[in-house]
């Protein structure tokens, strides 16, 4: 067991960062290397709903349902960390086919509209009924990687920007390091939190990572502040109040549509929906691209042919950051997590 590893961690975006920021509070030795600035890939086109519910697979349950106590825990030990618990309101329009039983966890409860028009009150169509979840909330992604990075500063962490790595660098199954223009970076592991960038590095040792890029798109639009009061989401919509009072809104990107195209049909959704939302203007439609594993369950863990070498890969990076954050620390200092069994790289066989 290493008491003070010394961890490269590549990547700083929300996952990176939250990995970074655990290892260095436990005395780990930890060097951050991103490419561009923090929390400037995936991250910063996050809706950043910190949302334990949904369709997920199975294994990726008991991980996300920690995600709103590692938040809170996260509130207290970093003073500079925001979070907006507005809750949130999830519902089905009355001509969508509604399913027989929606996610519901100890956290979610049914309103009738009476109470739903309180929480929105300038829906125009108010839900006979809508679950709703007043614990959970949003963040600004970007915000919170800094803040991140900055608490791991605050414990010795090094964190560099604008470092173009060339090649990962392996040397027999112990010694591992990253080639970049600046220099050779060499620790004893080397965490992969790099998004849709990681089969790239991979490439290299001849290894091919079973995931793929899902687009997705997020619209930055002015309004009135204070047009939704709690995250909203339906079959019509995802939409929140930013800290700035501007709204944000989630969209699949569709392969048969422009970015423009699906920001203007969401536009009007937002203007037929909310009461006083004739003023609201597009302000950007940003295309992200979400590391997806192909089975939908995070990559987590070192590969058996290069135990230095720790893969973090995931969807939902924004709700996942603090648990996996915490999770992977302890694992990097010697102690097996069971949580992140299911989690592990070797179920593609690597």
């Amino acid at each position: 067991m290493q008491q003070h590893p010394r961890v490269i961690v590549l990547g700083a975006g929300i996952v990176g960062a939250a990995i970074a920021y655990h290892l260095a509070r436990q005395g780990a030795q930890v060097t951050v290397l991103e490419q561009a600035t923090p929390g400037s890939g995936v991250t910063r086109h996050s809706f950043a709903w910190i949302n334990p519910h949904g369709e997920y697979p199975s294994p990726v349950k008991p991980l996300r349902e920690q995600a709103l106590t590692e938040y809170r825990r996260l509130e207290q030990e970093l003073p500079g960390l925001r979070i907006n618990w507005s809750g949130a309101l999830c519902y089905y329009q009355a001509n969508a086919i509604q399913p027989t039983a929606m996610p519901c966890g100890s956290t979610r409860q049914w309103l009738d509209r009476q109470r739903i028009a309180q929480l929105e009150p300038n829906l125009q169509a108010v839900p006979e009924r809508a679950q709703f979840a007043p614990g959970e909330g949003s963040l600004d992604p970007v915000a919170t990687t800094l803040c991140l990075l900055e608490g791991a500063r605050a414990h010795g962490a090094q964190v560099l920007t604008q470092v173009s790595v060339l090649e990962l660098q392996v040397e027999g199954q112990q010694g591992i390091g990253v080639a970049t223009a600046a220099g050779v970076y060499q620790a004893d592991h080397l965490v992969l939190a790099t998004g849709c960038g990681t089969p790239a590095l991979l490439e290299s040792l001849g290894i091919e990572l079973p995931m793929h890029a899902s687009p997705s798109i997020l619209l930055r639009l002015d309004a009135p502040r204070g047009l939704v009061k709690t995250l909203i989401s339906n079959d019509q919509l995802e939409v929140r109040e930013a800290p700035d009072g501007s709204l944000l809104a989630a969209e699949d990107h569709l392969d048969d549509a422009t970015p423009e195209a699906i920001a203007q049909q969401a536009l009007a959704s937002i203007r037929q929906a909310l009461r006083g939302a004739e003023a609201v203007t597009l302000r950007s439609a940003e295309v992200g691209q979400r590391p997806m594993p192909d089975d939908q369950v995070p990559i987590i863990g070192p590969l058996a042919q290069y135990p230095g070498l720790y893969l973090a890969v995931m969807h939902a990076g924004v709700t996942l950051a603090p648990i996996v954050g915490r999770l992977v620390s302890q694992e990097l200092s010697g102690h097996r997590c069971a949580e992140l069994e299911p989690c592990r790289p070797s179920r593609f066989g690597l």
